[in-house]
């Protein structure tokens, strides 16, 4: 669109008074200063263009109340934007910024500020920006009252044992070389004063990380090698490149913390001199930034290497960022505490000492947590009561574990007794019992399901599997057994694949388990087994489940192995699903994930397999049924031709069933994972709409309503009663609910009729579990009809003529009908905060699954978790 085009438009939607003006998808490049002339403007839709600045003008739109900026190309944002104090979503992702203007922080009725893709930001930081809306605000404001800036980061020092980090370390500290040194047993964490190259008078400090090299600590390393660090590799030139393994280093740095510069330091040269392929290392390794030769004995190329660390140092994301002050007051005052770890209470004493609000003190610990400057799991309720302030002291403990000799001899069995004699010198056994945690939160060790005296460090498993194939094989004998399997090829296989897999997925153990691989089982009837194999110099892993209908428990199995995996973001991960074969012939050939999820989005039901011999096709979604999100509605297709044999109570038809409800539960609830993360859309996301007396009338806007909430665990979902509102709420504006709920609520629908005891009644079979509410074949009958009609609504909501004539001239709201993932959760979040401020939410209790799923449970389905 040129300039004049736009301009016409402008005039035209002043001279009417528009209320809303949509310029998406223009191709806009600039904004003429003529757009502040539309005052009675509310929403205003400038998202994916190519604006690269915003006029101050659009400041005087104060009527605004929605403004999307979003997928543009823009470098800053004008303060004048603090002057639309009506304005409650602002969205700004995919763009260029590097910080946003403190003013911002004004913006009371701000409910949605997304941040997201903009990958330069600084200020607001990442850490911040990840914790939701509330958080960005409290920056901000804490900003505009004053800020600072912190001249601190991180640079973490990695190699093999022996190679001479720490004296590296030393050396550039100016400190003595130490003929005899002590090997480094975890972590040691101290700091290396810099000058800035450019700033004077500036002192920066980073804070280095020395990093034991035996094979042992690896696993544990994985949790502190964060990006936004500076990265020094040492090798001893003595032993060559080679024993110094820099690629299986390199690789590790790249897969854990992609694109942080790297340096490569050849230490203990004043005795040989390092040769290794340097063009080949910096082809593949490009943010290596150079090659160093030093004597950490005569101090040769210290002082070249010292002057390169500061010029890159300076120019680290964290260094020279901007703090609130008392933000920063605060920070630093725990960062001087001498103690190994505090109680929550006392850490929101010193900050509440240093004005800093409550809220804010939250948002302030997630972030010094995610900088590494403490460990406190503030949401977790195993671990959210203490907060460590020596992350070093904490490793140097769990090495005791991981680099014991009985612990070792005994195949990684870790007793009561043992952990008292490891840990002798910490009296309070309750903080042996966190560190404990601890290692289970890092998937570093579980507790046995028949001792809890008991605990297994996986990653003192033996290398030998166990006779599992017997178990294995012998399920293929049960009638209709199917299989389903996925293989995980990776560039490299890092410390703790597959160990963290297997201790996260220990519920399912059958005891059967090696260093490489596990075989669990998803009950006492081990009706489903699952395999999960590693295969170090193949560089792959392969997940596959066996049984009657495997895609439920091979779903809930891929999904902690995905979670496992995204530990490493800079790792290159191939998914490939092996052919089902042809006219009952095995066929070797193996499809992409990927290729047939596209294929599947451009509505291709057949492909051929590449195997010519065979020249026969595939059915797309046949192997995708299960394995991908957009497939549900196949596995609702199947359920529905399920009713009327469920009807005849055959077992394995109820089984089946079970399994598929589950699978497609748990991926509806998966859906909205990353909103649940975010404070302002935290809150149970399932729920039924029903008429708050009798049934729905035929004018259904003018009755009342009522949401009903719903324990959300996967196969048994269930009505839930506790509470001063026993988990029912009124919607005491319906039209303006299903408005900005609608798209969810057609979503939720065609999943809540499989919920328990919903479907079972539709069969005439009632039994919602044990320690759930039950209900009467006739009660759970009307409850049916009530959600049949609710999907209906639904399905009208989706009619845009529908909506114009039956909802928008009732409210008055016209408007653009584009949804932004996680608006509907923002929206219900709001009615339930209106309704039960105090948040009983019918006794429902959010829990973080082993597989990552945020889930909200009734007390019996969450106990299952704590188990």
């Amino acid at each position: 669109m040129d300039k004049n085009e736009l301009l016409k438009i402008i005039e035209k939607a002043a001279r009417e008074k528009s209320t809303e003006l949509n310029l998406s998808g223009e191709g806009i490049t600039s904004l003429p200063p003529e757009i502040g002339k539309l005052t009675n403007l509310t929403e205003l839709y400038l998202d994916n263009n190519q604006l690269t600045s915003i006029p101050a003008e659009l400041g005087k739109l104060t009527n605004l109340t929605y403004l999307s900026l979003y997928n543009n190309q823009l470098t800053s944002i004008p303060a004048e934007l603090a002057q639309l104090t009506n304005l409650m979503e602002l969205h700004l992702e995919n763009n260029q910024l590097t910080s946003v203007p403190p003013e911002l922080g004004r913006l009371t009725k701000l409910n949605t500020l997304t941040l997201d893709g903009n990958k330069d930001l600084i200020s607001p930081p990442p850490e911040v920006v990840q914790q939701g809306t509330e958080a960005i605000l409290a920056y901000l404001r804490g900003l505009e009252k004053k800020s600072e800036k912190q001249w601190v980061s991180k640079m973490i020092l990695v190699g093999e044992g022996g190679v001479g980090k720490t004296q590296l370390l030393r050396a550039l500290q100016g400190k003595e070389f130490q003929v005899e040194s002590e090997t480094t047993h975890g972590i040691g964490i101290e700091p290396l004063t810099l000058r800035h190259p450019e700033e004077p008078g500036v002192q920066m400090s980073l804070n280095c990380w020395d990093f034991g090299g035996q094979e042992i600590y690896h696993a544990t390393h994985q949790f502190f090698l964060t990006k936004r660090s500076l990265f020094v590799l040492v090798w001893d030139a003595r032993q060559g490149w080679e024993a110094g393994k820099l690629y299986k280093w390199l690789d590790a740095i790249e897969a854990r913390a992609p694109g942080s510069p790297i340096f490569l330091v050849a230490a203990k040269t004043d005795e040989r001199d390092a040769d290794l392929p340097l063009e080949d290392l910096r082809k593949k390794y490009p943010q290596m930034l150079g090659h160093y030769e030093v004597s950490n004995k005569t101090r040769k190329g210290i002082k070249k290497l010292k002057d390169k660390l500061a010029h890159v140092a300076a120019e680290l994301p964290l260094m020279g960022e901007e703090w609130p002050a008392t933000w920063l007051e605060a920070a630093n005052a725990i960062r001087k505490r001498t103690e190994q770890y505090i109680s929550p209470k006392e850490f929101y004493r010193v900050t509440s000492r240093h004005k800093v609000r409550k809220k804010d003190s939250d948002i302030l610990a997630q972030w010094m947590h995610d900088l590494g400057d403490i460990l406190y799991f503030r949401d977790n309720e195993e671990l959210n009561d203490l907060v460590i302030l020596d992350p070093a002291w904490m490793n140097e403990k769990i090495s005791r574990v991981l680099e014991s000799k009985e612990v070792i001899k005994k195949d990684g069995i870790f007793t009561h007794v043992h952990m008292e004699k490891l840990w002798g010198d910490i009296e309070d056994d309750s903080i042996r019992q966190h560190l404990m945690r601890l290692m289970e939160q890092f998937d570093l060790s579980y507790r046995t399901l028949r001792n809890r005296e008991i605990s297994l460090v996986v990653e003192r498993l033996p290398l030998d599997p166990p006779n599992y194939t017997k178990a294995w094989e012998a399920i293929q004998n049960i009638p209709e057994c199917k299989e389903i399997s996925m293989k995980f090829s990776v560039g490299s296989l890092q410390a703790g694949l597959p160990t963290w897999f297997i201790a996260r997925s220990h519920r399912f153990s059958i005891h059967k388990h090696w260093r490489m691989g596990a075989l669990f089982a998803d009950g006492k009837e081990r009706r489903h087994l699952g395999l999960i194999e590693a295969y170090e110099y193949e560089r792959y892993l392969r997940l596959t489940v066996r049984g009657p209908m495997p895609h439920n428990f091979f779903a809930l199995l891929r999904d902690g192995l995905e979670l496992t995996l995204a530990r490493f973001p800079g790792l290159e991960i191939r998914r490939t699903v092996p052919c089902p074969g042809h006219d009952g012939r095995k066929c070797v050939n193996e499809f992409d994930v990927e290729q047939l999820e596209g294929a599947f989005k451009e509505n291709v039901t057949d492909i051929p397999c590449p195997e010519t011999h065979f020249k026969k096709t595939v059915s797309v979604p046949e192997m995708l049924f299960g394995l991908h999100t957009e497939q549900y509605d196949p596995v609702l297709q199947r359920m529905e031709k399920m009713e009327a044999k469920l009807a005849a109570g055959h077992e394995n038809i109820l089984n089946v069933s079970g399994e598929l409800k589950g699978l497609v539960q748990r991926g509806f609830t998966s859906l909205f994972n990353a909103e649940q993360e975010l404070e302002e859309s935290h809150c149970p996301n399932v729920f039924a709409v029903l008429p708050k007396e009798g049934g729905w009338s035929e004018k259904i806007f003018g009755q009342k309503m009522v949401i009903q909430l719903f324990c959300q665990a996967p196969g048994s979902w269930h009505q839930v009663v506790k509470g001063a509102k026993g988990g029912r709420y009124e919607i005491r504006t319906p039209a303006e609910f299903f408005q900005s709920m609608g798209p969810y609520i057609l979503k939720l629908a065609k999943v809540i009729k499989y919920a328990a005891p919903v479907a079972g009644a539709a069969a005439g079979v009632v039994s919602a579990g044990s320690g759930c509410a039950w209900m009467s074949v006739a009660v759970a009958k009307k409850l049916v009809a009530q959600i049949k009609l609710m999907e209906e609504l639904a399905k009208k909501l989706a009619d845009r003529d529908y909506l114009a004539a039956d909802l928008l001239d009732r409210t008055g709201m016209g408007g653009k009908a584009e949804r932004i993932e996680g608006m509907e959760l923002r929206a219900l979040r709001a009615l339930l905060d209106k309704e039960d401020p105090q948040h009983e939410w019918g006794g429902l209790k959010k829990v973080l699954t082993p597989e990552g799923h945020y889930l909200w449970l009734c007390e019996h389905h969450a106990a299952e978790y704590k188990k």
